[in-house]
């Protein structure tokens, strides 16, 4: 398999992960060099947890690629990209909703007549008395 070099990322999402599971994989068996060469555990251990973390690293890399491919398969799915068009006009709606009633609790505020809403929602009493 052709890696791609730092800074020039592979072609697709799926080679992508797949890269960044065989880095892992290039980590795992440096880890297990460097801790064979420090006295660990013996030959056979170190192996099979090299293999191990091989494995888990090419499990990490299978499920990525099969998040991507869902991924992909919904951005070409017309229903799902009605969903996301309602959502994000759902987030846009919120957003118009939540700056409009902030601006009028500020301009509220700037009104002589009237008090400020407590937050919790009470009557404000008056400053505090000085008896306690």
């Amino acid at each position: 398999m052709a890696e791609s070099a730092p800074g020039n990322p592979a072609g697709n999402a799926k080679q992508a992960w797949n890269d960044v599971g065989e880095r892992f994989s290039s980590l795992g068996r440096r880890l297990s060099g460097h801790y064979r060469e420090a006295g660990g555990a013996g030959r056979a251990t170190v192996e099979g947890s090299q293999r191990k973390l091989e494995e888990a690293a090419r499990e990490i890399g299978n499920e990525i690629g099969r998040a991507f491919t869902a991924l992909g398969e919904t951005i070409n799915d017309d229903d799902a990209k009605k969903d996301l068009k309602r959502a994000v006009s759902a987030i846009g709606d919120a957003v118009t909703v939540t700056v409009s009633e902030a601006g009028k609790a500020v301009r509220g505020r700037g009104a002589d007549d009237e008090q400020p809403q407590r937050p919790d929602g009470r009557a404000d009493e008056g400053p505090p008395s000085a008896s306690g």
